[in-house]
């Protein structure tokens, strides 16, 4: 009967343990994403290396924002510049998409779906004033 017990009880142990070791590589980090349904028009994508590379997509017409502090330590939405991206008349329905690599922010790329155009996030110098330069993230076309 004793060993009936002890069976039992290694059986019931074996069981839960490795669900309960296992619990760490099944949480979801997911954070970083939205969950879009598959015709919206606009999405937040943020980059798992720093918030701020966090943008809003029109997956319609291909314009991003990029999410920015203001003067008066307030969020806003900047518009980027997407160099090259096609007018899209008459958009009705999602063609664009954004991924960001976890590995670094020169892999974050924006893709026209349809045609496969894609451009990368660069940032560029531009000059504000004499003498005055100040960095600004565009989107340039890749080379094809």
């Amino acid at each position: 009967m004793k060993m009936v017990k002890i069976r039992t009880l290694m059986i019931v142990i074996s069981l839960f343990l490795p669900g309960a070791g296992g619990a760490q590589s099944y949480l979801n980090y997911g954070h970083q994403m939205t969950s879009t349904p598959s015709d919206a028009r606009f999405e937040i994508i943020q980059s798992e290396i720093a918030a701020k590379w966090t943008f809003r997509l029109d997956r319609y017409t291909g314009n991003v924002d990029q999410l920015v502090r203001t003067r008066s330590d307030r969020y806003t939405w900047e518009k980027m510049l997407v160099t090259g991206l096609p007018r899209i008349s008459n958009p009705n329905k999602p063609r664009f998409i954004i991924f960001t690599s976890g590995i670094a922010v020169r892999y974050t790329l924006l893709m026209d779906s349809k045609t496969g155009k894609t451009w990368v996030l660069t940032a560029v110098e531009v000059q504000i004033a004499e003498g005055e330069t100040t960095t600004i993230n565009v989107w340039e076309p890749m080379e094809e």
